[in-house]
């Protein structure tokens, strides 16, 4: 099988290069990409030494997303950008758009979508090529959804399942987007208005593959917010299943007591991540995870599923490749787009393939 193109201009800069799930992209564009790839980050000591064991041509870079004043600094040659760290504006991405540069991120804010109109008109006239997410989810699960909307024709509802195990590897970002999403009710579209919903509420048992059916719970993924006008769903709904099961049920009553929001309140966030750190190395070892998206259309569900162990390694994966389309000039379209408006589902999958990750269609 002939190999993907890497060919196109401009260094990739992977700000939060050193984190989790930043070094693992690393590890995977920097062979592709001899010389261009820069491992960027505020402390320029950690990104020195990744670099010295990717080898590749790797480089060092400060960049610190909450300082647009540096931006004309640290963006010199750069051609695309993949963000792994969370901002708390959107400032590098309005940068990126601004010098008509490609970007992409792997866990972007809803804040960051809600003004996604405006910045799609700015990046058709500067040339900006930007994927809304290219995480888990949002990111492969949109990739998934497309596959499944291409069988079925029209799509009536979306459904994003993602199960996740307390002892895998997670960045500190991704443990704070968990817990911030506990604190408060969002909205949810179901038949075809928004209402509102509360995290971890309407449990509903869902069949994963291999692990067996586990009961998840209704959380505000960020991929399901635009399938209403990229697939045109009527219902669009993510769920949250934990490892092991006892903890959902812990989690349950604690959100529904409001525990989260209160141990904000009262400064007790740190005593809040010292538990977590408890049980996540009481259960070291325990990695398994599973990413489910169904399609409702014609009365009929399909359903893709993948299962596997380390999320942070398959999140990797689907970035790295979500990256190289940009930098490679194999997505063309200027402007701001979602994954599955944009990416093939086929070549998109065929790279994860390669990469050793093999999503499997229920029909």
């Amino acid at each position: 099988m002939k190999e993907p193109t890497t060919a196109a201009g401009g260094d990739i800069l992977i700000v939060g290069g050193y984190g989790v799930v930043g070094k693992r992209i690393a590890a995977l564009l920097a062979p592709k990409f001899p010389g261009r790839v820069v491992i960027g980050g505020r402390d320029a000591a950690r990104a020195s030494t990744l670099c010295s064991s990717l080898g590749d041509g790797t480089l060092p870079r400060r960049i610190d997303v909450n300082d647009a004043g540096q931006f004309d600094e640290a963006l010199k040659g750069v051609g695309t950008i993949i963000a792994c760290v969370a901002q708390a504006e959107p400032s590098l991405l309005r940068a990126a758009v601004a010098r008509g540069l490609s970007y992409t991120d792997i866990a972007p804010r809803l804040a960051f979508w809600e003004g996604a109109r405006e910045l799609h008109r700015q990046a058709q006239q500067s040339g900006a090529r930007v994927l809304l997410g290219a995480g888990l989810s949002p990111g492969i699960s949109n990739m998934m959804a497309r596959k499944l909307a291409d069988l079925a024709g029209a799509v009536e509802s979306v459904e994003t399942s993602i199960l996740l195990s307390l002892g895998d590897e997670y960045g500190a970002d991704s443990l704070e987007h968990v817990l911030e999403s506990l604190k408060q009710p969002f909205k949810l579209f179901r038949h075809g208005r928004y209402e509102s919903a509360a995290p971890f509420n309407e449990g509903e048992r869902i069949a994963f593959p291999v692990l067996g059916s586990r009961m998840a719970y209704v959380f505000p993924w960020s991929d399901v917010v635009y399938y209403p006008k990229t697939l045109g769903a009527s219902t669009a709904i993510g769920r949250l299943a934990l490892e092991p099961p006892w903890i959902n049920k812990a989690l349950r009553r604690l959100v529904r007591a409001g525990a989260p929001r209160w141990l904000e309140e009262h400064g007790m966030r740190g005593g809040q991540r010292r538990a977590i750190d408890r049980l996540k190395r009481a259960y070291a070892g325990s990695d398994q995870f599973a990413l489910r998206v169904s399609v409702v259309s014609g009365g009929r569900t399909l359903a893709m599923t993948l299962v596997g162990r380390g999320q942070a390694d398959v999140t990797a994966a689907g970035a790295a490749e979500l990256c190289r389309m940009l930098a490679a000039r194999e997505v063309t379209a200027p402007g701001v787009w979602c994954p599955e408006q944009v990416v093939s589902a086929e070549a998109f999958f065929a790279a994860l393939e390669r990469m050793g990750w093999q999503a499997e269609l229920q029909l």
